[in-house]
């Protein structure tokens, strides 16, 4: 038996991303959020200095095309610059969170609810949305000490656990209307059941005690997580279809909740059982991730495969060294180590 450092297998993972992917969409600033967030635990100047040049053509104006729906707020680094302000590592990043965030408020298409939508068909949403902008709106908010932020992302969140909750898994279908109008795609998909995962994550860690939401979204967050240790299984993971454990193991959305539980145990939101959750966790995914950093079983994108249906979540495919698989693997590790899960048995 041997032990094998959590902060190891962060770094590893990210070397492996730089080798291989552009960073310049929102699969890459997943992975930057991993770095700034590692430099911070581990103190290094080096690592800081990196985080600090790769989102720095983000948050100066210099990368003009990130891609996805929310391309313009991937301009500035989102998540990435955020945390990066938030560690103090780029404070002149600040002008550049605020004008994005306040361009997003102003003019992003909204459904007749008010949740943010897909650009020129505003009534389809999905819950990948609030990986995106909660945890944005509400470190800008943390950081500049206007609600109007901390407002925003409550709303998105709230709105989107109304439309989107299974009430009878606790889990979250991925979609609305993309299948036909009205209509909720028919998965339990675990990436993004992590999204969620972590954007719920953030703001119950991050929401000021005095928010009016506050609890709300705690409470949300809570039942989230005791949903999802519930479909756990005997290695520690999660599947394509969390429901079906015959649908393939699915890492990252694994290494999402995972983050999420650690982030939960940090604050003192989760009871401390769940520490056992995230070790068992951290270690089946070890079982999927090469000594070089390579990851295999992280789904493909996936925004409402074929017609939409459980089996059609359960057929799109999984890659090996996907865009996708690094930034959850980096970030569950981190945190994993920032509250004491030093090393893993194997």
């Amino acid at each position: 038996m041997k032990n094998i450092k959590c902060r190891d297998i962060a770094e590893v993972a990210l070397e492996r991303h730089l080798d291989l992917h552009s960073l310049n969409n929102y699969q890459g600033l997943v992975t930057l959020q991993g770095s700034v967030q590692l430099a911070d635990l581990c103190k290094d100047d080096l690592l800081r200095e990196r985080s600090i040049d790769l989102l720095k053509p983000f948050y100066t104006g210099r990368i003009k095309e990130v891609g996805g729906i929310y391309n313009k707020m991937y301009q500035c680094g989102g998540n990435a610059t955020a945390w990066l302000v938030k560690c103090g590592f780029a404070p002149d990043a600040m002008s550049s969170l605020r004008e994005h965030a306040d361009e997003l408020i102003a003019s992003h298409p909204r459904d007749k609810d008010g949740i943010f939508g897909k650009i020129g068909e505003p009534e389809k949403i999905w819950i990948d949305s609030v990986f995106a902008v909660c945890p944005f709106l509400t470190i800008i908010g943390q950081l500049s000490g206007n609600s109007i932020y901390y407002d925003e992302a409550c709303h998105q969140m709230i709105s989107m656990d109304a439309k989107l909750l299974d009430s009878l898994t606790g889990l979250y279908f991925q979609c609305l209307n993309f299948a036909g109008s009205g209509m909720l795609s028919g998965d339990h998909w675990s990436r993004g059941n992590g999204w969620a995962a972590m954007g719920l994550a953030e703001m119950a860690v991050e929401l000021p005690a005095n928010h009016s939401r506050r609890q709300t979204i705690k409470d949300i967050f809570q039942r989230h997580m005791n949903a999802c240790i519930q479909f756990q299984d005997e290695q520690g993971l999660w599947h394509q279809d969390m429901t079906d454990p015959c649908s393939y193991t699915e890492t990252s959305g694994t290494g999402l909740i995972l983050y999420a539980i650690g982030r939960g145990l940090e604050a003192g939101i989760l009871d401390e059982t769940f520490r056992e959750n995230l070790y068992n966790g951290l270690k089946g995914c070890l079982g999927y991730i090469a000594q070089d950093g390579s990851i295999f079983n992280a789904c493909t994108g996936c925004l409402c495969p074929g017609d939409g249906s459980a089996q059609a979540y359960k057929s799109h495919p999984w890659g090996r060294n996907d865009k996708h698989s690094f930034g959850p693997v980096i970030l569950a590790f981190t945190q994993a180590a920032k509250i004491g899960i030093d090393s893993i048995a194997v």
